[in-house]
C-alpha cells in the first residue's frame, strides 16, 4: 500500500510537470498571439535566448536584404521597441495557422497580416520546441517584411 501511495504521489508530480512544462503548440501560439495584441513586452520570454530570428526584406528599389540575429538580440530590441510599436498600433494578426510536428518540437506557419504596413506575410513561421525546464520556448522565426506601408 505503502509503495502504491508513493507511486501514485510520483506520478501526480510527473503529471503536475507536464501539464507546466508540456505546452500544447496550440496553447503556447495563443499566448504569442495574446501578449503581442496587447503590446506586452513579456511576449520577449517566449522567446530562447539562442533562437535564430530571420527577417527578409525586399526594398522598393528591388534590393533585398536578409537580417538574421539571436534570441537574446531579438528579445532585448522587443522590450525596447514595444512602446514605439503601441504608440503606432504596429501589430500582427495571423490566419492559416498550421501547426505540424518538427525536429523535436513544432513548426507553426501562418500568414501574417502587418495592420499598420497592410501586407501579408505569407511566408511566416516559427520552431518552437522544450527548453531545458521542458517549456516551449521560440528557437526559430521567419518573418518578411516591407519598409513602406502598402496602405
Amino acid at each position: 500500500m505503502r509503495n502504491l501511495v508513493k507511486a501514485g504521489i510520483g506520478l501526480l508530480f510527473v503529471f503536475s510537470i507536464n501539464l507546466h512544462a508540456g505546452d500544447k503548440p496550440t496553447d503556447f501560439f495563443q499566448r504569442y498571439v495574446e501578449l503581442g495584441d496587447a503590446f506586452d513586452p513579456s511576449v520577449a520570454n517566449l522567446y530562447s535566448d539562442k533562437a535564430i530570428i530571420h527577417a527578409y526584406r525586399v526594398y522598393p528599389h528591388g534590393l533585398e536584404r536578409n537580417m538574421e540575429m539571436t534570441g537574446a538580440q531579438w528579445k532585448q530590441l522587443i522590450t525596447k521597441v514595444m512602446p514605439l510599436a503601441k504608440s503606432q498600433n504596429d501589430k500582427s494578426t495571423f490566419s492559416k495557422v498550421e501547426i505540424n510536428e518538427f525536429d523535436g518540437g513544432f513548426k507553426i506557419k501562418a500568414d501574417r497580416y502587418s495592420v499598420r504596413k497592410c501586407y501579408t506575410d505569407t511566408g511566416y513561421y516559427m520552431v518552437v520546441k522544450p527548453d531545458g525546464n521542458g517549456s516551449l520556448k521560440i528557437f526559430e522565426e521567419y518573418m518578411e517584411t516591407k519598409p513602406l506601408p502598402n496602405c
